[in-house]
């Protein structure tokens, strides 16, 4: 089997399930090895199972975004194994705490900011030095239309999603040779949908489960973003539901 240097390497957050898990399935698919980074290792061993069986080789390190050693462990362990860390997708998030802001805990307001912007600054900070080395260096944020429209209920998530999508445009001012996007994936039947059906707040709790996208959709869109890293959408924040952006997909651009 094709050892880890031998191929672009991906180290994908929150990769246990939902959007994440699609993502390295698609990267895989790719011939980009990907690196599950996950708070429970053993939770991840039927992505990384599946990513095997696509005759791909894959690797789950210990991660906990809201944790600066976790995160830096985490970095440092890929490179070690692997060898070479040339793409970090940024997907770990929470939507809680959901209510009105008044009634929202301070403590799980915070650490919503935590997880969903503090976490992906961490992991950047912890592999700009491997990524720069790299001549196929990408970071992608998987972001939300929720950054930029306020959802009744949602205070923690959309103020961190927003800051999210400004990093993203930091980044690529700051670091020009490390590619890097922002991908709003759209409404997805993911866990983190449960919760927001659950809660009946705002017109997205309401949508009918049969209606949200499955999470290859964006996995597909992600994996080409991290593929051919296009220069002319570099800091955007882009989204599935960008026809134009489907399009380029579908005529298989080269990689850059």
């Amino acid at each position: 089997m094709t050892t880890f240097n031998e191929k672009r390497v991906a180290l994908v957050t929150g990769a246990s399930r939902g959007i994440g898990a699609a993502a390295a399935l698609a990267l895989a698919r790719r011939g980009i090895q990907p690196v599950l980074a996950v708070r429970d290792p053993a939770a991840a061993q039927s992505v990384l199972h599946a990513i095997e069986a696509q005759g791909s080789r894959a690797l789950c390190v210990r991660c906990d975004v809201a944790s600066p050693q976790s995160v830096r462990e985490a970095v440092a362990e890929c490179i070690r194994v692997a060898g070479r860390l040339d793409i970090l997708v940024n997907n770990a998030g929470q939507i809680d705490p959901i209510g009105a802001l008044a009634d929202t805990d301070e403590d799980q307001w915070a650490r919503a900011i935590d997880v969903n912007l503090v976490g992906p600054y961490r992991l950047a900070r912890a592999a700009l030095p491997a990524l720069m080395r790299s001549e196929h260096a990408c970071i992608l944020n998987v972001s939300t239309g929720a950054a930029h429209t306020p959802r009744e209920g949602w205070s923690a998530y959309c103020s961190s999603k927003a800051g999210l999508a400004m990093l993203t445009r930091s980044l690529a001012l700051e670091y020009p040779q490390v590619a890097t996007y922002g991908l709003q994936p759209g409404v997805v039947d993911t866990e983190m949908q449960v919760r927001i059906r659950a809660s009946g707040i705002n017109e997205i709790s309401r949508i009918p489960r049969d209606r949200l996208a499955q999470a290859e959709r964006p996995a597909e869109f992600m994996a080409w973003l991290c593929d051919t890293r296009p220069a002319d959408l570099a800091g955007q924040d882009l989204s599935v539901n960008d026809s134009a952006l489907e399009q380029r997909i579908q005529r298989k651009e080269p990689r850059a």
